[in-house]
C-alpha cells in the first residue's frame, strides 16, 4: 500500500514555496475570483502558469478552488476560468456545486474533478452520485464517521481533513454569516457569528457567554495510522488564510507522521504557529470532550511559562521554556484569556508589555515565536538538478542541452580576434538561474580561441531555461470541447415540468394548522423512532385532506445522513409520497427506495444550469435562500422559494452539551443567546442519534411572492403560525402581522 498524499493549504505565493519546501505531495490554491476563501492573497491567471511548472518539477500536484456557489452573472466568467486554468494545466479543480460539476464535465471531458467537503458528502449514496456525475474525488464532510469512510474509500478515490479549523456547522455548509452579516460563507466571505460568545437558554439548561459555538482545531495525527488502512488517497490540511510559518510546521509535521514518526518537537511547533483548543479528533471517531473550545477564542499557543509579578503595564516571567527575542507574542491564561504582551526591545533590555488583566500565576502562553519563523524561513529552497551542456564550433550556431531537450542558440560563433570565450566563463554563465529554482552542473564542448557574443548567450540560456521549466506545466490540450454560450441554454434550463402555484409546509406538527390551502406536507419530527408521531402525522393529514386537497407527503431527510440513518428512514418513508432531502445523495436514496425527490433549500441552488442539471432528475427542487427576489425570478418560475417562517441557519452533528446519546433528557427546543440579546432558536431532533438545528433570530416576512413557495412552520408559536396561514390561504394580511418581528431575510439584497 502506497502512503496517501499530502495536500497541504496554500492561500499566497510565499506559502506555496513553504509548501513545496516542507514535503507536501499536493497544495490546494484559490485563484482570484470563485475561490471559498476569497480574502486569501490567491492567484492571478497570469501567474499560474509558473506556479503549475515550479510544483509539478518537484512533483507536487496543484489543484485549484473554484468552490464558491455562483450565480446566474457569474456563470459565464466561472466556466472561462476554469478553462484557462485547465489548459494551464492544473492537475485538478475542486467544486462544491455537484450538479455544476456534471455540466464541467461534458465541457471538458478530461478534467480532473473533487468535490468539496462543502457539497457535504458524508455516505456512500453521496460517493455514488459524485462518481456518476464524473468526479474522480470526494472530499468528505468532516463529521464523517470512520465506519462511512471505509465504505466510500472503497468506492472512490477520498480525501479526508487531518488538522486545522472545523466548521461549526454541518460540512462548512452554513447561512449563519449569510442572514447575520450579509457575507456568505458559501461564497467565500464567511464573517464567522460561530467564533462569538453565546449562552444556552433553556429548561434545565444553566449556562454562561462562553464561546459556544467555536470548534476546536482538528488533529487526527494520532488517527492517521488508522486513517491510512481505510484506503484514503489523500490527507489535508486546513488552513488558506494562515500565516507561512503555519504552512512550514504543518507540511514537516504530517510528512514525518506519514511515514510512521511522531516528532513530538515539531508538533509543539506547530501549535506555537496555530492551537485552537489544543486540536480534538472531532466527529469521525466519536465525540472528543475537547471538541468545543468554549474558553479561549483564536490561537491560543503554547504555555512556556507564568507571570511572575506586574510592573505597570510590564509583565515578570518565570519558568520560561525559551528564550525571548523581540517581537515574540503571549497570550495570557487562566482558565480563560485574560489578556496578552509582546516582548519590546528597551532601554533595559526585552520586556513583556502586556494589555489586559493579569495577575501572579497565570499562565504565558506564547502566539508568535520570532526565534522559529526565522528557522523556517532560513531553509534553502529546493533546487531541481540540471545538467546543462553547452556545444559551440566556430561557424555553427551553439547548442546548449537542457537536461536532454537541445535549444539553439540565434547568433553564429565566431573565430575570436582578440580575447576568446573561456570554460569557466561559459559555465558561470550557465549558473545563473534567474527565476528558476534549478541547481546546474554546467559543461561545455567549444573551440579554442572561440569568440560567443555575451548578450547572445544570455538570451540562448534564459530561452532555454524558461521553455525547460515551462514543459512541466503540462499543457491540456487535448479533447477540448468549444463553450456555447451561457445565453443559449437559458431558455432550456429555466423550464421544468412540475405542478405550478403549490404551496409546501415544513413541520414537525400539522394537527394545530387552521387551513388546508397546501399541497406539499414536509413532516420533520422530532424522533424518527417514535412510531406514534408518524401515526399521528398522518392522521392529521387526512383530516386536512378531506375537503378535498390533495397533499402529498414528504419525509425530511437531513444532509446528514448515516448508514444507520438510513436504514430508520427506509422504513418510516413506506407510506409517503417522496423525500424532501438537503443532501443531494438523495437522489439515490429516493430512487432506491422508488420515491419522488424533492430536492431542499440546503441544496442552495444559485444558478440555471445547476437547476436545469438537477431538474433532469427530481420531482420538485427549491431555489437558495442566499439569492434576492430579482435574482430567484431569474431563474426558474418553478423552482420552489422560501417564502416565510423559521430560516435555518445551521446544522449541529454534535452534541452542545458534550453529552452521549442515552446521558441527556433533555428534549424541548431551548434558544441560543448572543451578546446583543438576540434569541437564536435551536431544535432538537433524533434519527439513529441527536442532530441539532440552529433557526435565525427573527423568522422570515412573507412579503415576496412565488409561483412555488416554502413555509416553514418547525419552530413558529401560535401567532406565528396564524399570520403564515392567513397569507396561504390568500387571505387579508393577518391581524397578528404586527404582533412579532420578521425579516426579509435576503430577498433584498442577497448576498455578496
Amino acid at each position: 500500500m502506497t502512503n496517501p498524499e499530502l495536500l497541504a493549504p496554500v492561500g499566497c505565493e510565499e506559502n506555496f514555496f513553504a509548501a513545496v519546501n516542507f514535503g507536501a505531495d499536493a497544495v490546494y490554491i484559490g485563484l482570484s475570483d470563485f475561490s471559498a476563501r476569497k480574502n486569501a492573497g490567491n492567484f492571478s491567471l497570469e501567474r499560474l502558469p509558473y506556479i503549475l511548472s515550479y510544483a509539478h518539477l518537484f512533483g507536487v500536484k496543484v489543484y485549484i478552488a473554484v468552490n464558491t456557489v455562483i450565480k446566474n452573472s457569474e456563470l459565464g466568467d466561472y466556466i472561462e476560468t476554469i478553462k484557462k486554468a485547465y489548459l494551464c494545466g492544473a492537475d485538478a479543480f475542486i467544486v462544491q456545486d455537484l450538479f455544476l460539476g456534471r455540466y464541467l464535465k461534458k465541457c471538458f471531458p478530461d478534467i480532473c474533478l473533487h468535490l468539496s467537503t462543502q457539497a457535504g458528502i458524508n455516505n456512500l449514496d453521496g460517493a455514488k452520485l459524485a462518481a456518476s456525475y464524473g468526479f474522480s474525488r470526494v472530499i468528505l464532510a468532516r463529521e464523517t464517521p470512520i465506519e462511512e469512510i471505509k465504505k466510500i474509500a472503497a468506492f472512490i478515490e477520498t480525501e479526508v481533513f487531518v488538522h486545522g479549523a472545523l466548521c461549526t456547522c454541518f460540512s462548512g455548509h452554513c447561512y449563519f454569516s449569510s442572514f447575520v452579516g450579509g457575507k456568505s460563507g458559501n461564497r467565500g466571505l464567511c464573517r464567522q457569528p460561530c467564533r462569538k460568545l453565546y449562552k444556552y437558554e433553556g429548561k434545565g439548561i444553566k449556562d454562561d457567554y462562553r464561546f459556544a459555538l467555536s470548534l476546536s482545531d482538528l488533529s487526527l495525527h494520532e488517527k492517521v495510522a488508522e486513517l491510512i488502512t481505510t484506503g484514503v488517497k489523500s490527507f489535508k490540511i486546513e488552513g488558506r488564510m494562515r500565516s507561512f510559518e503555519y504552512v512550514c510546521a504543518s507540511c514537516d509535521f504530517y510528512s514525518d507522521i506519514l511515514k510512521g514518526v511522531f516528532d513530538r518537537k515539531k508538533y509543539e511547533n506547530l501549535l506555537r504557529t496555530y492551537n485552537r483548543g489544543n486540536g480534538c479528533k472531532g466527529l469521525g471517531f466519536g465525540q472528543d470532550e475537547r471538541l468545543i473550545s468554549d474558553k479561549i477564542q483564536n490561537h491560543m499557543g503554547v504555555i512556556v511559562g507564568r507571570v511572575a509579578g506586574i510592573s505597570r503595564d510590564t509583565i515578570i516571567a518565570q519558568n520560561l521554556k525559551k528564550s525571548i527575542a523581540a517581537g515574540d507574542c503571549f497570550k495570557i491564561i487562566d482558565e480563560k484569556e485574560k489578556g496578552n504582551c509582546t516582548a519590546l526591545t528597551t532601554s533595559k533590555g526585552i520586556v513583556l508589555k502586556y494589555k489586559g488583566k493579569a495577575a501572579v500565576g497565570d499562565f504565558l502562553a506564547i502566539t508568535k515565536d520570532v526565534s522559529l519563523i526565522d528557522k523556517y524561513r532560513n531553509v534553502p529552497k529546493k533546487l531541481f538538478p540540471v545538467e546543462a551542456k553547452l556545444v559551440a564550433r566556430v561557424g555553427e550556431f551553439p547548442i546548449l542541452t537542457v537536461n536532454g531537450m537541445e535549444f539553439q542558440g540565434k547568433l553564429v560563433c565566431q573565430q575570436a580576434v582578440t580575447a576568446a570565450v573561456t570554460k569557466s566563463q561559459i559555465k558561470e554563465n550557465l549558473r545563473k538561474t534567474d527565476v528558476y529554482p534549478f541547481e546546474v552542473a554546467p559543461s561545455c564542448e567549444i573551440d579554442k580561441d572561440i569568440f560567443i557574443v555575451k548578450s547572445s548567450l544570455n538570451e540562448l540560456r534564459a530561452r532555454a531555461y524558461a521553455e525547460y521549466f515551462n514543459t512541466f506545466a503540462c499543457q491540456n490540450k487535448k479533447h477540448l470541447k468549444n463553450i456555447e454560450k451561457i445565453e443559449d441554454f437559458d431558455d432550456d434550463y429555466s423550464k421544468h415540468n412540475s405542478e405550478t402555484s403549490t404551496v409546501a409546509i415544513i413541520s414537525a406538527d400539522f394537527g394545530s394548522l387552521s387551513i388546508v390551502d397546501f399541497e406539499n406536507a414536509i413532516f420533520c419530527p422530532a424522533d424518527y423512532n417514535d412510531k406514534k408521531l408518524f401515526d399521528k402525522f398522518f392522521a392529521d393529514i387526512e383530516k386536512l385532506g378531506k375537503n378535498g386537497n390533495g397533499i402529498k407527503t414528504y419525509l425530511y431527510v437531513p444532509a446528514f445522513l448515516t448508514t444507520d440513518d438510513e436504514k430508520i428512514i427506509a422504513e418510516r418513508s413506506e407510506r409517503f409520497d417522496g423525500l424532501y432531502c438537503e443532501g443531494s445523495f438523495g437522489l439515490f436514496l429516493a430512487k432506491r427506495l422508488k420515491k419522488e425527490f424533492f430536492g431542499g433549500v440546503e441544496l442552495n441552488v444559485t444558478n440555471r444550469l445547476t437547476y436545469g442539471e438537477l431538474v433532469a432528475s427530481a420531482h420538485k427542487v427549491s431555489l437558495s435562500k442566499e439569492l434576492s427576489y430579482d435574482e430567484l425570478k431569474s431563474m426558474s418560475s418553478d423552482g420552489f422559494v422560501l417564502c416565510g417562517g423559521s430560516i435555518k441557519i445551521m446544522s449541529l452533528e454534535y452534541c452542545p452539551f458534550g453529552k452521549k446519546c442515552g446521558s441527556c433528557k433533555r428534549t424541548d427546543n431551548f434558544t441560543l443567546k448572543d451578546y446583543d440579546g438576540r434569541a437564536f432558536r435551536v431544535r432538537r431532533y433524533k434519527i439513529s442519534s441527536c442532530r441539532f438545528e440552529v433557526y435565525n433570530c427573527l423568522p422570515l416576512k412573507a412579503d415576496m411572492r412565488f409561483e412555488n413557495e416554502i413555509y416553514d412552520f418547525t419552530l413558529l408559536d401560535d401567532k406565528e403560525r396564524d399570520y403564515y396561514s392567513a397569507i396561504i390561504a390568500n387571505k387579508v394580511r393577518s391581524e397578528n402581522q404586527n404582533k412579532f418581528l420578521a425579516t426579509s431575510g435576503n430577498f433584498k439584497k442577497g448576498v455578496e
